[in-house]
């Protein structure tokens, strides 16, 4: 079971790669998707965030760590994409400040990108301890973006 979920996720990780690279989003059929794929996107970043806790908090296999970390770096090397020009509008808690202020934004994504590639790093390793500060190193890097870029829940 346990290395059934390490392939699952690892299948993720590749299908990720392959399927998104490195390279930007492409723009959205219309700025609708883009903000339905914005959206779908950043609940693999939450699911695969639940998962690391759990794997920080010793509720899941540590051998689940580098898959999940990978996941989760390779998330972050499309995050800037997902937010491209008049996909500012409907049903979005992305706030004006992301195209207003895109150097600040640009800063935010980066800032989020270092910590998941150093999260999966340290996830390679195998050691817990180091597994946990880094996972509270992305945590902050999320939080760098969700505040000055993201409105409440209402």
């Amino acid at each position: 079971m346990k290395m059934f979920t390490v392939f699952k996720a690892l299948a993720v990780v590749g299908i990720l790669s392959a399927t998104l690279g490195n390279a930007q989003v492409a723009q959205a059929a219309s700025d609708e998707d883009a903000i339905k794929f914005r959206k779908t996107v950043m609940k693999g970043v939450g699911g695969t965030m639940g998962g690391l806790k759990m794997v920080v908090q010793g509720k899941a296999d540590m051998a689940n760590a580098a898959a999940l970390a990978n996941t989760m770096a390779a998330y972050a090397s499309i995050t800037g994409g997902l937010f491209p020009k008049d996909s500012d509008f409907g049903d979005t808690r992305a706030k004006e400040d992301i195209w207003a202020k895109p150097a600040e934004f640009k800063a935010a994504v980066m800032a989020f990108e270092k910590a998941a590639e150093n999260l999966a790093k340290v996830a390679a390793g195998g050691n817990a301890d180091a597994l946990k500060g880094a996972f509270g190193g992305l945590g902050k890097s999320c939080g760098g973006c969700h505040k000055p870029f993201r409105k409440p829940k209402t």
